[in-house]
């Protein structure tokens, strides 16, 4: 006769968990490392109701633009475009820096010249840094302090509006490259 064997010792087996457990303790302080390094950073760009609805009309039927390009080795350059023609305005580099008061002064020229322009066309080269750029944009997008206000008319109903915003829309002109 056969001796029936039991496979009572084959039915039962350990399951080694420590490999998995092991990439799980791993892999979970990395990801909360990461979450710690990526911040979300915004700008407050609030504007009153009365000035952003006649700046956006405004900028709807303006004909004229005001573009600024940013370089480190040559300094501002604003290119106002009104009416077909183009009117340069350079703001070149003071000691190897940046001239930020004559940039102020020369926002505040073209701003007083055309008042109806709320957008900004930016155009940084490659070089210039993020922080930078912010820095530029804040400072162009109130007139200088103890200056006249800007009026403008309010192209819905005609009333004059006054402001001490200069360019509180910025758009950047060249995001894809030169």
């Amino acid at each position: 006769m056969r001796h029936l064997r039991s496979r009572t010792g084959d039915a039962t087996f350990d399951l080694n968990l420590a490999p998995i457990l092991d990439i799980i303790v791993s892999i979970v302080p990395l990801l909360l490392l990461s979450i710690a390094f990526v911040q979300v950073k915004m700008i407050d760009t609030t504007v009153p109701q009365v000035v952003a609805e006649a700046a956006q009309r405004a900028n709807e039927k303006s004909e004229t633009t005001v573009t600024l390009k940013v370089s480190r080795a040559k300094g501002f350059s604003f290119e106002v475009l009104r009416d077909g023609r183009k009117a340069p305005f350079e703001v070149p580099n003071k000691n190897n820096q940046w001239d930020m008061q004559a940039l102020h002064v020369a926002a505040f020229d073209i701003k007083t010249r055309n008042p109806e322009v709320f957008r900004l066309d930016l155009a940084p080269e490659a070089d210039v840094e993020l922080n930078q750029l912010v820095g530029i944009m804040d400072e162009l997008r109130r007139i200088p302090d103890g200056a006249k206000k800007v009026a403008f008319t309010d192209p819905a109903n005609g009333k004059i509006v006054e402001t001490d915003l200069m360019f509180p829309n910025v758009l950047f002109a060249n995001v894809i490259g030169n």
